[in-house]
């Protein structure tokens, strides 16, 4: 435990470090390909829709970059670390909507993540999760202990 404590911040900014990558990552990915993130979204068996696609085809690869944005800076590192906690539990219950309740499921992911299965890719999100609520705790942790010494010294 006292080596969780004396590396607080190196944790907190190494989980950053990896949802900058995964959010640029699936962000510039879906606005890139835009036309078929768009389409995925339109066939999709839980969204559907043309007005679900063209909101979620533009809004979501954004948000996830202003996501990115956010935790690149440890002043917003926190909002950051909050909205990838939101953006994790969206695509985690997407994922279990499509494993649990779907009529069939879609292959509609790129890059690595779609060599994983529905079922393995809802324990990633899971453990993505996990990971940004870990966070999430040690920044608040962290922040409090630092301020906390800081005002205690002249």
């Amino acid at each position: 435990m006292k080596w969780v404590q004396k590396h607080k911040g190196i944790i907190v900014g190494t989980i950053s470090i990896l949802f900058v990558m995964l959010f640029v990552y699936a962000g510039l990915t879906k606005l890139l390909a835009s036309h078929l993130f768009y389409d995925s979204i339109l066939n999709s068996p839980v969204l559907g829709g043309r007005t679900m696609a063209t909101l979620t085809s533009w809004t979501l690869p954004l948000s996830e970059l202003a996501v990115a944005l956010l935790l690149v800076w440890p002043r917003t590192r926190l909002t950051g670390l909050y909205g990838a906690m939101g953006l994790m539990l969206l695509f985690t219950g997407y994922t279990v909507a499509i494993v649990y309740f779907a009529p069939y499921m879609p292959c509609s992911c790129g890059g690595v993540i779609s060599l994983l299965s529905w079922e393995q890719h809802l324990v990633l999100n899971l453990v993505l999760l996990l990971l940004v609520i870990m966070a999430i705790m040690l920044h608040h942790h962290y922040s409090t202990l630092s301020f906390g010494n800081s005002s205690k010294n002249p």
